[in-house]
């Protein structure tokens, strides 16, 4: 009986420790998307297509019929999110991360700005990953090149509770409406809270 005693305390450090270990890096499993989703980025802005194309689910090159097809078909719709002049980079953010079945997938906000016909407009797309190593690896693809609806067709194994916003073009000048709308709101709702002096009595 005096030697169960330390092996028990062994086993239960052993398992403690394998808990411990089972628990997934959820911050690195983001910063890595996000670096997946940086890496998808520059390679649309500089047009290095084979390394696009690469970092694309596969389900989503087979739904074009391969590379070259899936490469064509974002080349005629991206004329849409060029700038007429060099911008500063766009921001990524990650919005959605989802695990079941092994797998990884998360949505990522990609904010930027651009000048169309000598105007400014704020574009707002999101990139849908997936893993299937446990987070270290991703690929991508951008929703504002085709439609959410279609999503099922070119990603079967999709989430079903991934929430997948469509992307939005934002003139500058609704932009600023929508900004001073906000502020006014919140005024007016801080207002409201306020808390009332009550008159002293004399």
């Amino acid at each position: 009986m005096k030697t169960l005693k330390p092996v028990l305390a062994g086993l239960a450090l052993c398992l403690a420790q394998f808990g411990a270990n089972a628990q997934p890096d959820t911050a690195k499993i983001v910063a890595n998307a996000l670096s997946f989703a940086d890496s998808l980025v520059k390679s649309d802005h500089f047009e290095q297509w084979d390394a696009y194309a690469n970092l694309v689910p596969l389900s989503v090159i087979k739904h074009y019929g391969g590379k070259d097809g899936y490469i064509q078909s974002v080349q005629k719709v991206r004329s849409n999110f060029i700038s007429s002049i060099e911008e500063d980079a766009p921001t990524l953010k990650m919005q959605t991360l989802l695990t079941q079945d092994n797998q990884w997938q998360c949505v990522i906000r990609e904010s930027r700005y651009i000048h169309r016909n000598d105007k400014k407009v704020h574009i707002i797309t999101y990139l849908v990953g997936q893993s299937t190593d446990e987070g270290a690896s991703w690929r991508l693809f951008d929703v504002g090149y085709n439609r959410v609806a279609n999503i099922i067709y070119m990603m079967p194994d999709v989430f079903g509770d991934l929430p997948i916003p469509e992307h939005v073009v934002i003139s500058e000048a609704d932009e600023l409406a929508a900004a001073q709308a906000a502020q006014a709101a919140a005024a007016k709702a801080n207002a409201k809270a306020a808390p009332k002096k009550v008159a002293k009595g004399k």
